[in-house]
């Protein structure tokens, strides 16, 4: 009977074991599978955070908003604009990567997710370094903001800059920071003299005035273009090969008027103007085959501008809509713009400028004009306007000019290589 007892005894104690160790085995099954799934998910998670940052990685990236900069400890140290365009360093880029260091700004870094991938960084001007630099220096506060010429903000830093002066606008200072031609606000900023530079800002600038061209080469042509202010192209090729060999630098009509201004000192230079519109297809051509500038006054009721062929080397500007007609008025060729009534001359004009997409420079017809003229020109919204030859030696556009009655030198078909050498020898 006892024996009996024992053995139910160990019987129990047998069982209770068994399923103690079933549970430990159940609980460690449960455990493995917890574990196992968790470490998937994190595994996951961590592959799609990788994945997140590659979809935002490149040599090349774009800024998708307004945001921050940060230093080594991801620190903010500055801003960056919305549609900045970047160059990023090579770096290997793992699931826990938050900030991209910047190539072309050492020592700055970029969120992740604050850039979108671009394949290849668009084209910026480095027209800036035709322009001879002021001897002038401005030193930035302890914050520097960096804009574009349309004021857009491009950087900002928490450091004080010390840049030489490019451009001396109103308000403003272009300077050259990360190889391109930025502005920095002046208030708050101090300048001072610095030798920047050994050379001088053009005591003139240069300004041709050319009409009509044919290629001589075509009989057609040739006999269709006689007058003296019809161009062939061998002389014109003649004319540009002189410029290019002599490095005088064509420049586009925001830079004359800087340059009248004091805003910006330039080397030997000139204007490119072509008037009205007839016969350019050849000029067009080749001004842009040489890389070199040029303005076309237009008679816009005389010429579908829509259709008008032109390239990145030329600007249309206005030679009145429907007023290039003679005997109105008197004196010379009776130019219509010199006595016609007010709001005859300036439905004109506000028409050229519509067509011409709002420009603002302007060409008396037949170099012919009064202070009537003048005034008309000036109410229609227009900055600068051009005559022909003044009557005397000087025909260059001087700082501080006049920017209603700006000479040139009108170009005829027996204008010789040296004629341009006396006209350009008056600027040094």
């Amino acid at each position: 009977m006892k024996k009996r007892k024992k053995q139910k005894r160990k019987l129990k104690k047998g069982a209770l074991v068994g399923i103690l160790v079933f549970l430990v085995i159940v609980v460690l099954i449960l455990l493995f599978v917890f574990v196992f799934n968790n470490d998937s998910k994190t595994n996951s998670g961590n592959s799609n955070n990788n994945n997140q940052v590659m979809e935002h990685y490149s040599e090349f990236v774009k800024t998708n908003k307004e945001t921050s900069l940060y230093d080594e400890e991801g620190d903010e140290v500055g801003k960056i604009g919305k549609d900045v365009e970047l160059t990023l360093k090579d770096i290997d880029v793992s699931n826990d990567t938050i900030y991209f260091p910047i190539s072309d700004l050492d020592g700055y870094y970029i969120k992740y997710d604050d850039v979108d991938k671009l394949e290849v960084l668009s084209e910026v001007s480095d027209r800036y370094l035709n322009y001879i630099p002021f001897n002038l220096n401005v030193k930035t506060g302890d914050v520097t903001s960096f804009y574009d010429e349309n004021d857009n903000l491009i950087y900002e830093f928490n450091e004080s800059f010390d840049l030489s002066i490019i451009i001396k606008d109103d308000d403003k200072y272009g300077v050259e920071f990360n190889n391109r031609l930025m502005y920095v606000n002046s208030e708050g900023t101090s300048t001072y003299d610095n030798h920047n530079t050994d050379e001088t800002n053009a005591s003139g600038v240069g300004v041709l005035n050319y009409h009509a061209f044919y290629d001589d080469d075509n009989p057609d042509e040739a006999a269709a273009c006689t007058t003296a202010i019809c161009h062939s192209k061998s002389q014109f090729k003649e004319q540009l090969d002189f410029l290019k060999e002599n490095n005088i630098l064509t420049l586009k009509m925001d830079e004359l008027d800087m340059y009248i201004d004091g805003k910006l000192q330039l080397p030997k230079s000139v204007v490119i103007t072509i008037d009205d519109g007839q016969k350019t297809r050849l000029a067009v051509d080749m001004l842009t085959e040489y890389e070199m500038y040029a303005t076309i006054f237009m008679v816009t009721s005389r010429y579908d501008v829509s259709e008008y062929y032109v390239t990145d080397y030329i600007e249309l500007h206005s030679h009145t809509d429907d007023l290039h007609d003679g005997g109105y008025c008197p004196g010379g060729q009776g130019s219509a713009i010199k006595c016609l009534e007010e709001d005859v001359i300036q439905a004109d004009l506000q028409k050229s400028r519509e067509a011409l997409n709002g420009a603002d420079v302007f060409c008396f017809p037949f170099y012919e004009y009064n202070d009537y003229a003048i005034e008309m020109v000036k109410e229609a919204g227009f900055k600068m306007a051009f005559i022909g030859e003044s009557g005397s030696s000087d025909n260059l556009v001087h700082v501080g000019d006049d920017k209603f009655t700006l000479r040139r030198f009108v170009i005829v078909t027996y204008t010789t290589i040296n004629d341009l050498e006396n006209y350009f020898g008056q600027i040094y």
